[in-house]
Parts: C-alpha cells; sequence; structure tokens
C-alpha cells in the first residue's frame, strides 16, 4: 500500500478498543472492518481466543503485534490486548428502525446534548442492561459515536440504536402524535419519580451534564420529574440518574 492510499485508509477509519467492544463490532457487523491486532500468545487467553476465532470465520485480516505496539496505537487507553481497525459507527435512522424489537410499551431515552463521551457510553450501556429501545441524541453538542464511549458501554453501543436528530423538539412532537408520552427527569422537579406507571409508549429526556434540559425541550415534556434523595447534594451524575431511572421503569409491571 503507498504512503498516499495508507493516509486515506487512516482518515477514513479509528481505532476501537478493548474486549467486548471489539467482539460487538465483529458480533454485529454495523461497521466496515479493517484489521484486527491481538497481542502475542493472545490464544492463552478465553476472550482473545473468542475474537480470534471470530475474526477468522469472517476473513478479517489478523495481526498478532507486542503489547507495547497497541499501546502506541492507543496511548491512555485500557486497549486489553486487542485493537480493531474500523469504519466509524453509524448511526440509526428511524426508517431502519426494527420496528419488531418494540415491545407492547416501548421505551426510548433520549439525550439532550450529553457531550461527554464516558457520559454517553455509561447511558447506553445501562439502557442496553434495561432493555431500551433506542437512545436519541441531538446531532449538535451531543458526543459522537467514538471509541471512548463504546468502551465505556461495554460494547453495547455496537448494538444498541442510537439515533441522531437535527431537531429534538420537533422529534419528541412527532413522537407523540404516535402516542408516546413525553417524561422529563429534573433535579428541581416537585413531582417524584417513583409515582411514575408504565400504562402507555414512553420517551425519557436526560438533560446537558451542566444545563440540563434546554427550556425548549422541557416545553415538549408532559410531565417533569426528580429523583428523591438528600437535598445537601445538587444531584446526581446524569449516567447515575439514568441508572436509578430505568431501574424503576424496568421493575414497574406494564400494563396495555
Amino acid at each position: 500500500m503507498n504512503r498516499k492510499k495508507g493516509a486515506k485508509l487512516k482518515e477514513r477509519t479509528e481505532l476501537l478498543y478493548g474486549i467486548q467492544p471489539v467482539l460487538g463490532a465483529l458480533q454485529h457487523s454495523k461497521r466496515l472492518l479493517n484489521q484486527l491486532y491481538l497481542k502475542k500468545d493472545a490464544d492463552s487467553s478465553e476472550r482473545l481466543r473468542e475474537i480470534l476465532i471470530l475474526a477468522e470465520k469472517i476473513k478479517l485480516p489478523v495481526s498478532e503485534v507486542p503489547v507495547s505496539q497497541l499501546t502506541v496505537m492507543c496511548p491512555d487507553a485500557v486497549h486489553q490486548g486487542v485493537v480493531l481497525r474500523c469504519g466509524f459507527l453509524p448511526f440509526t435512522s428511524m426508517p431502519d428502525f426494527p420496528q419488531s424489537a418494540v415491545g407492547t410499551q416501548p421505551l426510548l431515552v433520549v439525550l439532550d446534548q450529553i457531550e461527554d463521551p464516558h457520559n454517553l457510553g455509561a447511558i447506553i450501556r445501562t439502557c442496553g442492561f434495561f432493555e431500551v429501545n433506542a437512545v436519541v441524541v441531538t446531532q449538535d453538542h451531543s458526543s459522537g459515536l467514538t471509541p471512548v464511549a463504546s468502551k465505556a458501554s461495554a460494547g453495547v453501543l455496537e448494538w444498541l440504536p442510537v439515533i441522531s436528530v437535527t431537531n429534538l423538539a420537533r422529534f419528541l412532537n412527532e413522537q407523540k402524535t404516535k402516542g408516546f408520552w413525553v417524561a422529563g427527569l429534573e433535579g428541581e422537579a416537585p413531582d417524584c419519580f417513583t409515582d411514575f406507571s408504565r400504562d402507555r409508549p414512553l420517551i425519557l429526556v436526560l438533560g446537558n451534564e451542566g444545563r440540563g434540559i434546554r427550556r425548549l425541550v422541557r416545553k415538549h415534556c408532559d410531565w417533569l420529574v426528580s429523583i428523591p434523595g438528600n437535598h445537601e447534594v445538587s444531584s446526581l451524575n446524569v449516567s447515575n440518574a439514568a441508572a436509578v431511572a430505568l431501574y424503576h421503569l424496568h421493575t414497574l409491571p406494564q400494563t396495555p
């Protein structure tokens, strides 16, 4: 490969690292896959061996390299002995959203300008655990679907539908016409989140780490609720708040 062609390849690709993100990328094929790099003696690790077998099955080129090379490729990252050169992870579009995956009372999580990729990844991991149907993010002022976010999500980002919208207020209004009820989680809201019930399709809105839910988005919420706790603590981190809220929703019986 000549130098110019190699440079263009790197412009179109990124380095995904960590066992769960790489395994998820190989299993779900939402990315273009270019080259897998494994630490030498990867066969000694059961999880790395699983990745190697899967890569060979799909005929993905594999290079066994020293751990030091992986560290140079992904500095300041916990690569766990595996790095994947791959295409960028695409967003899911609404027409591509698998309606078969939507239950009788579907649950969407909307993130209003979540900018920290660690928060995005942690929220998506929680959404995967509690069987959220899809996550919706804003096109602007939001973290991208980066390797950092994928690692923080423990690979859930590689398979959970994530939809990007240009106008969040318009999106919420459209979903309300389809029967969704919109609840916004806000620290200062007077109503308690534990009064919630699952009796209709639901959208849970979480706001920016510092600014919370924007005014126009808040206007499209049918109900603003807060998580009860110690008033001497201003609020929970947004990813922790998502975990508490989704656990509560997950335990509620769904009524037709």
